[in-house]
């Protein structure tokens, strides 16, 4: 449990929707992280939905068809251009999220160890601090967050590099098809 989790804990903090907060009692636990919810689909032998916040399954393996289930499922189709969406999420608010994962990625993809670095495990946790705010900032970003299951990710991939890479391949391909699909500036 870091710091930050252990604060909350203290003052009472319940995290999203009332559930206990990460580490606290009641918290589902996987791999030695602490996670907000239940054990989700894949403890029940269920396959993860798309959007489904909660899960603890990790990235599908095929993972650009995950992020077009995903923005396919955000958008509403655009009567007036037909095979394109309209999302309410712009483009540019999804690129300055994968902007700071980008930062991370182009370091972890040159090296070889199998954590992150020091440097980018800070910045791995500024970039969780700084996705919770824009969530809360604009309605249209929480939603991203919740239905793309972002947070859930970087938060299972912890210290690990290879999973981190994994998931930065992800972000790009959820930028490319909102982009593909018809996302705005």
């Amino acid at each position: 449990m870091n710091q930050l989790e252990e604060a909350l804990k203290k003052k009472g903090y319940k995290g999203p929707e009332g559930k206990a907060a990460p580490g606290s009692q009641g918290a589902a636990k996987k791999g030695g992280q602490g996670t907000a919810g239940s054990a989700g689909p894949a403890a029940s032998g269920q396959s993860p939905k798309p959007g489904n916040t909660g899960s603890s399954a990790w990235l599908p393996e095929d993972y650009v068809a995950e992020a077009e289930r995903n923005m396919r499922a955000l958008g509403t189709e655009d009567n007036r251009n037909p095979g394109k969406y309209r999302f309410e999420i712009t483009t540019s608010k999804i690129r300055n999220i994968l902007s700071m994962i980008s930062d991370i990625y182009n370091v972890e993809l040159l090296r070889s160890e199998s954590e992150l670095s020091d440097t980018n495990k800070a910045k791995k946790k500024a970039l969780q601090v700084r996705i919770l705010y824009e969530a809360g900032r604009e309605e249209s970003v929480k939603t991203f967050i919740q239905k793309t299951k972002l947070l859930d990710y970087l938060k299972q991939a912890g210290d690990d590099r290879k999973k981190f890479i994994e998931f930065a391949k992800y972000m790009e391909a959820l930028v490319a098809y909102h982009l593909y699909l018809g996302g705005r500036e």
